[in-house]
């Protein structure tokens, strides 16, 4: 019998999800399905958490996201020179 590969389901990442773990599965692709999966659940914390997963931002390795309006420097426009 064939093993089924359940790392793309997203029923099966959510009851993962649910115990702690397969935190390493979530994507773009299947985070919103995961949000609505806790939303109907009522599981409210998860899906919080998953929201702030799919949120833009950045680390410090790689800088601002491509989608940040690029600024002209810290109080430039207010400096006296």
């Amino acid at each position: 019998m064939k093993a089924q590969d359940n790392s793309t389901d997203p029923q099966h990442i959510y009851r993962q999800l649910k115990l702690g773990l397969g935190h390493e599965l979530v994507n773009d692709g299947n985070v919103f399905e995961l949000m609505a999966l806790a939303q109907k659940d009522g599981n409210q914390l998860l899906a919080t958490e998953l929201r702030e997963w799919q949120a833009p931002c950045s680390d410090s390795n790689d800088g601002p996201r491509p989608t940040m309006v690029p600024t002209r420097g810290f109080n430039k426009d207010n400096a006296k020179h």
